[in-house]
């Protein structure tokens, strides 16, 4: 009978975590920024090898490396926009203002940043030219972040609120 208790909750323990993955529709891209940096870290160690080969197979691996593993930009499924990330943990007070903000209610929520009595992540993608952003809430519970709203799109001038307050 343990057996079979510890196979229900690894079981609803899985599809836990395939719910918290599913929320992240965002995958990493690179941005044009990306691939100048690694391209001249590249090209500085090529061009550094006729004058020291190990210098320069140092720098140019570098600069591959960075080509493979640096990358800035987000793209949500499905869209061609490029987003930024940018995240916060913000005191546990300001989280009923936060949810008010996400859902249309108020026009500027009260945001204040520290760790007071307990903190909220806040994890917005956005990109200000489109004028468009994806946040979401998450509390922090039990050693880990447990989302407290689903991901919400803002368009206009809220993402502008929103950004400036981060």
């Amino acid at each position: 009978m343990r057996k079979r208790s510890i196979s229900i909750e690894g079981h609803h323990l899985k599809n836990r975590l395939l719910l918290i993955k599913m929320e992240n529709n965002f995958k990493k891209v690179h941005i044009g920024k990306d691939l100048a940096i690694s391209s001249i870290i590249f090209i500085a160690g090529v061009g550094l090898y006729f004058i020291n080969k190990g210098a320069g197979v140092c720098l140019a691996a570098c600069g591959l490396l960075m080509l493979l593993l640096y990358k800035k930009g987000y793209k949500k499924d499905g869209q061609d926009i490029v987003f930024t990330r940018r995240a916060d943990t913000i005191c546990k007070y300001c989280r009923s203002s936060i949810i008010d903000f996400l859902n249309g209610k108020t026009t500027t929520p009260a945001i204040k940043k520290g760790h007071d009595g307990g903190c909220v992540y806040l994890e917005v993608y956005y990109n200000q030219g489109e004028k468009i952003a994806y946040a979401q809430l998450f509390d922090f519970c039990n050693y880990s972040y447990k989302p407290v709203t689903e991901i919400v799109e803002l368009r206009g001038d809220k993402v502008d609120t929103l950004i400036s307050i981060l």
